[in-house]
């Protein structure tokens, strides 16, 4: 399964929600109560954790309002993963943000399973513009291409409530 990413023309015809861009670091993030909660659900991606040890984080997130990762999670977790062992690991790191939970609408469908799929639609959809408009990082330095991270995690299992399952974004 390769990573998705459109053209730059096909991304800027997307309507994107209004978001804010912020310079914080990871353990701001981590600290997060959502993330906080979260983040150790998202499996670990142990070439990504390599990675970002040697070459630290060079491509901005995508934060959905209360700061949890819609594109950067597994980064997140590989951190969190690396502060185990170092404590005081702690990156610089562009977040775009979004204002509000634009994907709430969804909420109002009474069908509980077609909801479910049009949120992580409209999530994965906002995830494939984001990385396509802002990521400009291919490779980390030692030529790695940085879709063979996702693809990597893309294969991983999630733990959700003592259960494993395929990796899908949820809010």
């Amino acid at each position: 399964m390769a990573s998705d990413r459109i053209g730059q023309k096909s991304a800027e015809l997307v309507g994107v929600p209004p978001f804010e861009i912020r310079q914080v670091t990871t353990d701001f993030i981590l600290e997060q109560p959502q993330v906080a909660d979260n983040i150790m659900q998202v499996p670990l991606n142990k070439k990504l954790m390599y990675s970002i040890k040697e070459n630290g984080i060079k491509n901005p997130h995508l934060c959905m309002k209360q700061w949890y990762p819609l594109a950067g999670s597994q980064r997140l977790r590989a951190v969190a993963q690396i502060k185990k062992y170092n404590q005081d690991f702690n990156l610089n790191i562009t977040v775009h943000r979004f204002l509000e939970d634009w994907h709430n609408c969804f909420y109002l469908w009474p069908d509980e399973e077609f909801r479910s799929k049009a949120i992580a639609i409209w999530f994965q959809t906002q995830e494939v513009v984001f990385k396509s408009l802002y990521y400009k990082e291919n490779e980390d330095k030692d030529g790695t291409l940085m879709t063979e991270y996702e693809d990597i995690g893309e294969q991983l299992k999630w733990k959700r409530d003592g259960k494993t399952g395929a990796n899908t974004v949820e809010s």
